[in-house]
């Protein structure tokens, strides 16, 4: 693609619950695109036949095999899309969007690591028992947090704990070493730099080698983590995070993305005393996130240029 130019999309669907909001602000900063709003799910062939763009959350099912060939993605998270355009004949671009995701993510991470250091949690419970005492309490600069990911959320991750005074090590495939990070390892010596953790963060995308990831294998090598998940809800074995936590190899496990959204009743982590639970939250997507991007990478696209939030198919991110 880089050094072809190609006219710009036209012609885009949007559905999903921001598609209507997302409409209004494109249609201030790219006039030039039409756009429909249409509801979530298979699209009527009247849309297939006329759009050469879309945009949403979930794909519908019939447009992978459609005239659309550009695909972008109101989320970050983009595994199930990635799945639904296996079969997709021909070339085909997807990009998602990041926005103010990382700062929106690293600021959720914060909080959970300040109130698990500051002993907050504790002092809820006792106000509830009507006790005043204090609790010892460690500082948090000086403590070290790895974080697995090293791309535009674990950087955002990164930099919030780093402005807190926390070393931050990131981890990725490559090894590669990023600005946003103090140091950043292989996954294969990732086992090596767990025990001085006092912070685990999981900001991964879910893929054949991230599912399941953080198992037994990595978790025995914490002593006495926090553990943190913002990524994919699959990269946590949960059998094995139940047993580290009765094990003490993780205090406590924050959990704002699990393998299956809503989580069943009855699951063992509603009711774990060491398990906060979110409703996948630590990173909400705006308008203003979403439209903006749009415009940016169709631009890009018709320039020639691959946009940074384009997804390798092959990859899986």
């Amino acid at each position: 693609m880089e050094g072809t130019t190609t006219a710009p999309a036209a012609r885009m669907i949007l559905s999903g619950p921001l598609a209507a909001p997302v409409a209004e602000r494109l249609a201030e900063l790219a006039p030039d695109l039409a756009t429909r709003v249409v509801p979530a799910g298979p699209l009527a062939a009247e849309d297939l036949a006329w759009a050469d763009s879309w945009s949403g959350s979930a794909l519908p099912a019939n447009l992978p095999r459609s005239r659309v060939r550009w695909v972008h993605s109101m989320a970050a998270g983009v595994d199930a899309i990635v799945g639904a355009l296996a079969d997709a004949p021909g070339p085909l671009v997807l990009t998602r969007t990041i926005g103010a995701m990382p700062a929106r993510i690293g600021a959720y991470v914060l909080a959970h690591v300040l109130d698990d250091v500051l002993r907050l949690g504790d002092y809820r419970a006792q106000q509830d028992r009507g006790e005043w005492r204090q609790l010892p309490a460690d500082d948090v600069p000086g403590r070290t947090a790895v974080v697995l990911g090293t791309g535009a959320i674990g950087a955002g991750v990164a930099a919030a704990l780093r402005a807190a005074g926390l070393r931050v090590v990131g981890a990725s495939r490559s090894g590669t070493p990023r600005p946003a990070f103090d140091d950043v390892v292989g996954l294969a010596a990732l086992p090596a730099v767990l025990p001085a953790c006092d912070v685990l963060v999981c900001a991964l995308p879910l893929t054949a080698a991230t599912r399941g990831l953080v198992g037994e294998a990595l978790l025995r090598r914490l002593r006495g983590a926090l553990v943190v998940n913002v990524g994919r809800g699959a990269c946590v074995d949960p059998v094995a995070l139940r047993g580290a936590l009765d094990a003490g190899r993780v205090r406590r496990a924050v959990l704002d993305v699990v393998e299956t959204e809503p989580l069943p009743a009855g699951d063992w982590r509603w009711s774990h005393p060491r398990v906060t639970l979110t409703p996948h939250v630590s990173g909400p997507t705006l308008p203003d996130d979403v439209a903006p991007e749009i415009v940016r990478n169709r631009d890009l696209l018709a320039a020639g240029v691959v946009p940074e939030t384009a997804v390798d198919l092959g990859r899986g991110y």
